[in-house]
């Protein structure tokens, strides 16, 4: 009787050498300078929203974009709180900014983000607090609801 693992020559291994590859930059977005007012208006009346639904209007419009700085400002709002309601006619232009109608219960309302200029023509009067926001870092997004400016944003990227 013959054993067939005796008569097998043995395979030379060949020792092989883990090169690591030099890694690319990668480019990471976040968000710094989130500055919110939830009451900008305080002489009129029905204009304070809560902070969670000012954080839920902004990611319900910019859900509807798909560029990395856009991820990285939809998770950086659900991670403060943010839920996604319904929205429709989203648009957006890289000179005005993001547009969309958005259902707050059952209020729908209109939200816009963009450069402060624009948004500037097309609310009221920015509060203190969104215009020391702009005045720190003039290329902030501004967020209007209802043609009133709630809260002001920055995306920055770096390559790690």
């Amino acid at each position: 009787m013959k054993f067939l693992w005796f008569g097998k020559k043995k395979v030379k291994k060949e020792l092989r050498l883990e090169v690591e590859k030099e890694r690319e930059p990668e480019e990471v977005y976040s968000v710094v300078g989130f500055t919110c007012e939830t009451n900008p208006m305080a002489a009129a009346k029905n204009t304070q929203l809560h902070l969670e639904v000012i954080n839920s209007l902004i990611l319900s419009v910019l859900s509807k974009a798909n560029s990395p700085a856009d991820v990285a400002a939809q998770e950086f709002f659900q991670a403060h709180g943010a839920n996604l309601l319904p929205a429709e006619g989203f648009t957006y232009s890289a000179e005005r900014g993001y547009s969309s109608r958005v259902l707050d219960e059952k209020t729908l309302r209109t939200v816009l983000i963009g450069p402060a200029p624009v948004i500037a023509r097309a609310s009221t009067p920015f509060c203190s607090v969104i215009s020391a926001a702009i005045a720190d870092n003039p290329q902030a997004f501004v967020v209007a609801v209802d043609g009133i400016a709630y809260a002001s944003y920055s995306i920055t990227k770096e390559l790690v």
